[in-house]
C-alpha cells in the first residue's frame, strides 16, 4: 500500500511568506490591535474563518440542493444556536 500524501488543511501545514496588499488604514489600525499576537496570526485567523464560512455556505448550498431548502422553523432554531454561542464565545473572551 503505497503512502498517501495529503495536503493540509485549513490552518494546518508549514507558514508560507505571501504578499498581500491593504490600505494604508488597515494596516495601521492591525498593527496597533497585534500586541503580542503579531500581524500574521490575526490575518491568519482571519482568512482561516473566511475560508470556513465559504466551505460552510458551500456545504449548504448542496445539501439544500439535494434534500431542498430548510423550512423557517429549521433556519430558526439554527439562528437560536449561534446566538448563543455566540454569547458564550463573547462570555469567554470577557474572561480573558
Amino acid at each position: 500500500m503505497a503512502d498517501e500524501q495529503t495536503e493540509p488543511g485549513i490552518g494546518e501545514g508549514p507558514a508560507k511568506v505571501i504578499s498581500v496588499s491593504l490600505p494604508e488604514g488597515t494596516v495601521q489600525a492591525l498593527r496597533a490591535s497585534a500586541g503580542g499576537r503579531g500581524v500574521s496570526a490575526i490575518v491568519a485567523s482571519a482568512v482561516e474563518e473566511h475560508l470556513r464560512n465559504q466551505a460552510t455556505l458551500a456545504y449548504l448550498d448542496e445539501y439544500e440542493r439535494e434534500y431542498g431548502s430548510f423550512t423557517t422553523e429549521e433556519k430558526q432554531t439554527a439562528a437560536d444556536i449561534w446566538a448563543r454561542a455566540e454569547e458564550r464565545e463573547g462570555l469567554w473572551r470577557e474572561a480573558g
